[in-house]
């Protein structure tokens, strides 16, 4: 099938993007590719998601609480296991199903992605779902990941890690750390090098990644070479300091879509107020659940993306100014026009392509 745009914008997106600065850091904006309105959604988007917008923006505050009741999180659950992906790699990739054991024995599903079966020593991208940890699973991000190996020839591990509140925290982290250490371990048994393991996920997938180099580094293992956090949930308790106020003047919107922005960033933004509820945990403040809060030092290379209407803006570029003052290298990535979850929609809007373009770069340039 093919992608929904044309090439074209992919290259427009490279060519119009600015170099600007974050508290000092440099950020790298991605402006719209054929829309000049300041603040305005992707036109794509837009038209995708203006009778959404359009309810939203009609609708009461209290209808925008997350509802964390068996029938709630079934509901949301099909809304983020939905494949909004279309099916758009053409090259013949691999994929091969293995298993992991889990601190407590448990067999964790996981997919290998290579792009030619008899690969060797290929550097490892560790791809981590997002889905509010409840939800989402690898064929969420398959295409995604997919289009990764096409472009870059490297290898993919994606877990199938469980899920709360069936399985309280901390299980869910537990069994994506320990599928970090068996690739480690492993990975000439599927071609992939070692010394080459870079850890990423989106939203709280982002959260689960940042886990894996936290337990990482406080062992003193240091088997991840650079992590790669997209729109990642690091300040899941809201604690403020100079770098994250809450508050809608730090997103521009275009007139005509504020009220309906303006509804859909305060709706995600009080979602993940249910959370604690969800995780089983009154403790959402300790360093792995909160890790915006913890000491930055001693994190790899980052990587950090984020949509300009994203809730998680704020924190995240939060985050990448925290990393720069502890002395950490960091690339800050904005995309202009949108919001949460830009990844999961490969072959739909040319930013994903883009954002795999620039995940591949820096994971590239870290292997040199």
């Amino acid at each position: 099938m093919e992608k929904k745009y044309n090439d074209k914008l992919v290259k427009a997106l490279k060519d119009r993007q600015e170099l600007t600065d974050y508290y000092g850091v440099p950020l790298l904006v991605k402006n719209l590719p054929d829309c000049e309105e300041k603040g305005a959604m992707d036109p794509r988007l837009y038209q995708d998601m203006k009778m959404q917008l359009k309810i939203m923006g009609w609708m009461p505050k209290k209808f925008m609480k997350m509802d964390t009741s068996e029938k709630g999180i079934a509901n949301l659950r099909k809304m983020f296991n939905a494949v909004k992906s279309i099916p758009c790699v053409e090259a013949d990739i691999y994929i091969e199903k293995r298993t992991v054991k889990a601190e407590d024995n448990y067999q964790i599903p996981i997919r290998i992605y290579k792009k030619h079966k008899g690969d060797e020593k290929k550097p490892v991208l560790y791809y981590i779902h997002g889905g509010g940890f409840f939800g989402g699973s690898p064929d969420v991000v398959e295409e995604s990941v997919k289009m990764f190996v096409d472009k870059t020839g490297l290898c993919v591990v994606s877990p199938d890690y469980r899920l709360v509140p069936e399985n309280p925290y901390p299980t869910g982290h537990k069994d994506c750390y320990s599928v970090l250490k068996w690739i480690y371990e492993n990975a000439a048994s599927f071609g992939g090098d070692k010394e080459h393991i870079f850890v990423a996920g989106d939203s709280a997938g982002g959260n689960l990644a940042q886990y894996c180099t936290t337990r990482d580094r406080e062992e003193g293992l240091r088997q991840i070479k650079g992590q790669l956090l997209l729109y990642p949930t690091l300040n899941m308790a809201g604690i403020e300091d100079k770098y994250y106020k809450p508050g809608m003047e730090h997103f521009e919107m275009a007139p005509g879509q504020r009220k309906g922005l303006s509804k859909m960033i305060g709706m995600f933004s009080q979602m993940s107020s249910g959370l604690e509820t969800i995780l089983g945990t009154s403790d959402i403040q300790n360093d792995y659940l909160n890790p915006y809060t913890r000491n930055a030092g001693n994190n790899p290379p980052t990587f950090l993306t984020v949509g300009e209407h994203d809730f998680l803006k704020i924190e995240t570029l939060g985050y990448g100014a925290k990393l720069h003052e502890a002395g950490v290298e960091v690339k800050m990535v904005l995309y202009k026009g949108f919001g949460h979850a830009f990844f999961d929609n490969t072959g739909v809007y040319p930013q994903c392509e883009d954002c795999i373009d620039e995940m591949g770069e820096f994971i590239l340039h870290h292997c040199k």
